[in-house]
């Protein structure tokens, strides 16, 4: 199967340069159009290309860009497609072969990027303060209740029935999404549940969780725009946990953690997003275990509201693809910007 592209080449070694044509072919591709120094009433130049030999194959808005690696040396072709959208078409019919410089380069380009437009999280350390915080005051009222002293963070006091009903009582008196309440008058424990956690195990999970995940997806959307996804994706998951469980009493982080995680997803699918496509692949192949594996979790153990995890990740991906914004640093600020291909 034959596809052919009108581009527009730019300087190469094979001297075509301006108007032309990008024909794939399968095992070859097509170079052609004028010559550099050719008069206007000269036939159209062309070079075949094997596409064993294609390697670096990447996309910036309307311009495709890769190399043709032979024995003697290494060349580098770029063109413009007459839209972005043509110059996926094209990258998709492309080897998705790369060299280690080229990967290396993508990497270094992108933490180039976040470095530019946020090079500190200090929501994430709001965050794990706020959460950790609360919980250590919910721990010293325990403690100041008579008995209260023989209990420990680790448990939540004596590890009886008396305990497990003080403990539910205080997740309640704290703010937590009980289905009665929420639902009659209290929708402020959407918002309340997703700071509160039932013990210091599901506290260090989470924390962990947010942490490893958040600090980068708040680099990526930057700090304003991270606490409208993080709130916004945690209100979507107590929302979807009092729906499918109206008797529900559900807290923690854990629904907020599922949104950022969407909106990371929705930050990469976005055309132009400025995360070169090795990272991105890096990324989809360590988030998505993680998900399959909590999400599978969550079925197989008790008391886990998967609800709240599947409501967060959806409504953290609508709102990531409302809230992202390209990391391509501007054009007057070139000495901030280091194009990968200049790695190579």
């Amino acid at each position: 199967m034959t596809a052919t592209f009108d581009v527009r080449f730019h300087a190469n070694s094979f001297q075509i340069e301006g108007a032309g044509q990008f024909v794939v072919e399968p095992d070859f591709v097509l170079v052609r159009g004028k010559g550099r120094y050719a008069p206007p009433s000269a036939a159209p130049a062309e070079v075949r290309l094997r596409r064993s030999d294609i390697v670096n194959a990447h996309a910036e808005g309307d311009d495709v860009h890769f190399q043709v690696m032979d024995v003697r040396e290494s060349t580098a072709i770029t063109f413009s497609a007459p839209d972005a959208a043509t110059a996926q078409q094209i990258l998709a019919l492309l080897p998705e072969r790369q060299t280690e410089a080229f990967a290396r380069a993508e990497f270094d380009t992108f933490h180039d990027r976040i470095d530019y437009w946020s090079p500190s999280t200090p929501v994430i350390w709001a965050l794990l303060v706020l959460n950790v915080g609360i919980y250590y005051l919910m721990w010293l009222w325990r403690r100041s209740l008579p008995g209260g002293a023989l209990g420990s963070m680790l448990g939540w006091g004596w590890n009886s029935p008396f305990d497990a009903i003080l403990r539910a009582n205080q997740l309640v008196a704290w703010g937590s999404n009980n289905g009665m309440l929420t639902l009659h008058g209290e929708p402020q424990r959407l918002f309340t549940s997703l700071f509160l956690h039932g013990s210091l195990m599901h506290l260090g999970f989470n924390m962990l969780a947010l942490w490893q995940v958040g600090q980068l997806v708040e680099r990526l959307f930057g700090s304003l725009r991270f606490i409208a996804l993080y709130v916004l994706a945690g209100l979507c998951g107590s929302i979807a946990s009092v729906m499918w469980n109206p008797h529900v009493n559900s807290v923690g982080a854990s629904g907020a953690i599922f949104g950022i995680v969407g909106g990371l997803f929705a930050f990469m699918q976005r055309e132009n997003s400025g995360v070169p496509p090795t990272v991105v692949k890096d990324l989809r192949g360590s988030l998505l275990p993680f998900l399959v594996f909590n999400l599978a979790a969550g079925f197989l153990y008790p008391h886990t509201d998967n609800a709240a995890h599947i409501g967060g990740l959806v409504g953290g991906w609508l709102a990531g693809h409302l809230l992202a914004r390209s990391l391509h640093v501007p054009a007057g600020d070139p000495q901030h910007e280091r194009r990968f291909h200049r790695h190579l």
